[in-house]
This record gives C-alpha cells, sequence and structure tokens, in this order.
C-alpha cells in the first residue's frame, strides 16, 4: 500500500516541477487552462466516487482509519471500469500540466500517464489477481482498465447516492 502511494506522489511530484521549471514555450493559453480546470475536476470527482465507493462496498468490517479494501467491488463506476481513482490520478498529472501552458509539462504528463497505467496493469492487477483469483479475473474479460465517460461518473453517484454513508 505504502509502495502504490509512493509511487503515485513521486509521479505528481515530477509533473509540478516540470510544470513549475519548464520555459514556457508559448504564451500562456486560456483553451489549455480552460481545458486544465476541466481535466483536474473530473480527476476530482473521479477520485472522490471511486474512494467513496470502497468505503461503502470494499470492506467486509467496518473500520474507523483508511484500508485498503478487503472485498471484491465492481458496481457503480467499478462497473464501468477497473481503475478508476488512479484514472483520475492521471487526469489530475495533465490537468495541473495543462493549466502550467507549457508544452514540455504536457508532454512530460503523457509520459506520466504512461507510466502509471503500466503501473497499474502489472503491478496492481497482479496484486488485485491474486487478492481476488478468478472473479477478478473475469473481471478484467469484461471491464476496461480504464474509461472516459460521464455516464460512469453518474453511475458511480447513484450507487454512492442509494446506499447512505457511513461514517465509519
Amino acid at each position: 500500500m505504502k509502495k502504490r502511494f509512493t509511487y503515485w506522489i513521486v509521479l505528481f511530484l515530477a509533473d509540478l516541477g516540470v510544470c513549475f521549471f519548464a520555459p514556457r514555450l508559448i504564451e500562456k493559453n486560456l483553451f489549455l487552462e480552460i481545458l486544465g480546470v476541466l481535466f483536474i475536476i473530473y480527476a476530482i470527482m473521479l477520485n472522490s466516487i471511486a474512494g467513496r465507493t470502497l468505503k461503502l462496498y470494499g470492506h467486509k468490517v467496518k473500520t474507523d482509519k483508511f484500508s485498503p479494501p478487503d472485498k471484491f467491488v465492481n458496481v457503480g463506476i467499478f462497473s464501468c471500469m477497473r481503475h478508476p481513482g488512479q484514472f483520475g490520478n492521471m487526469f489530475l498529472m495533465v490537468g495541473v500540466a495543462l493549466l502550467s501552458s507549457k508544452i514540455i509539462a504536457v508532454l512530460f504528463a503523457g509520459w506520466l500517464m504512461f507510466l502509471g497505467a503500466m503501473f497499474i496493469l502489472f503491478v496492481e492487477e497482479a496484486e488485485a489477481i491474486k487478492k481476488f483469483g478468478k472473479s477478478y479475473c473475469e473481471y478484467i474479460a469484461k471491464t476496461p482498465p480504464f474509461k472516459f465517460s460521464f455516464k460512469c461518473l453518474k453511475m458511480g453517484i447513484e450507487v454512492i447516492r442509494n446506499k447512505p454513508f457511513v461514517k465509519y
């Protein structure tokens, strides 16, 4: 768990570093800034919906502290894509890069997205297969790892809304 968290923090800090230190090759661009804000909003929504869904459905026993899920979750936003939280992390990095209006930062964020996707597909998927077994393998066959869809967001919100949020 700590390794995964550290990996995403390192990617995000690298993104921020390039956004801050990269030279500006073009003038500030309002279109890129607006697109960046939209990406950041979408990322926050993905992370929020994924986190709340895992909190509601991902634990056999209620807990007061943050912990990784011990129950396989394939409802709501997880019925549309396997890794909505991590997809949100990738969108956040691209959104920050777009907001900076620096072409080098946007290109670098694309590479960070690639590294993030590879980490998810080769490290986190292997952990999930080991943890959840055959049911997760069947889930992989039916559900894409990432999907840009407002329908998925809506489904995720509906599943959260239909089950009252219980404070653990």
